[in-house]
């Protein structure tokens, strides 16, 4: 054997041990990047913790005619699944003058301006979570309290006889790793969002989380045959699990009419 192949052959080996070293370094620093999703003991992920605080207020500005509307705010400060301009549902066409009317005249027709509970999905994706291996509850720091789900999550069906309710009857399943949370049995005095966004008593929410190390994405499909042509599914989520604060107890709510209505800064939170 030639003294060149010796050398070729010992070039070729260590560019090979470089490479696998640096492939061996890059897997490393991603599997350290994402930690693995801790689970319970029957093997579900865990999703207990804080997923999601209220950002802080933003003072909303009177527009002609009463309604109430906030400007000037940071996207990253935008719920997105909640926003009214990242897609509207799919109303009935004989029904958009409806939500024309209500948007318009918000301050008025606003059910959350008199300290009503904001619905679901309004209030948002779950901000403290206790689990068990039967159910979870859902704790909310809202702008109108503190509100709470509980969550059956071994197969149990939904309640009879029950009264409706803003925040419905919800009982949940694992689909693999991601929670479906089914929610019915509604009054129809909530809103789905801003804007004048109604439902009647026939909706529907279906809620998916699912968590990925410190992370959890959550879904929202509303129906409603009454009012809605076809399903809306809201843009997803993507919360952090925080480790350094806690849910706090909401400011008593105090009835916010328009001539009373200055600013929001008497409150620890906004929707």
């Amino acid at each position: 054997m030639t003294r060149r192949f010796l050398d070729g052959a010992v070039l070729v080996m260590a560019v090979a041990a470089m490479l696998a070293t640096v492939t061996t370094g890059v897997a490393g620093q991603a599997a350290q990047a994402t930690p693995q999703t801790p689970r319970l003991a029957d093997g579900h992920p865990d999703l207990n913790g804080l997923w999601y605080r209220r950002v802080p207020p933003v003072p909303p500005v009177q527009q002609t005619g009463g309604s109430i509307i906030v400007t000037n705010v940071p996207i990253n400060r935008i719920p997105s699944a909640l926003d009214y301009r990242a897609g509207m549902p799919p109303y009935k066409p004989e029904l958009l003058a409806k939500v024309k009317e209500l948007d318009q005249n918000q301050v008025k027709e606003d059910p959350t301006l008199a300290c009503a509970p904001p619905g679901v999905p309004r209030i948002g994706p779950p901000q403290r979570i206790f689990q068990t291996a039967k159910d979870l509850a859902i704790l909310y720091e809202d702008l109108n309290g503190n509100f709470f789900r509980v969550v059956p999550t071994d197969g149990r069906p939904h309640r009879k006889n029950i009264e409706a309710s803003a925040h419905g009857d919800s009982v949940a399943h694992w689909d693999g790793d991601t929670l479906v949370i089914e929610a019915n049995n509604f009054t129809e005095d909530t809103w789905l969002g801003d804007n004048g966004l109604f439902h009647s008593d026939q909706l529907r929410v279906t809620e998916r989380l699912r968590r990925t190390g410190n992370t959890m994405t959550w879904e929202a499909t509303v129906e409603d045959p009454e009012v809605f042509v076809g399903p809306w599914k809201m843009p997803p989520r993507t919360l952090t699990l925080l480790t350094d604060v806690d849910i706090e107890e909401a400011a008593f709510c105090e009835d916010r009419d328009l001539s009373r209505m200055k600013d929001l800064t008497h409150h620890g939170n906004t929707r």
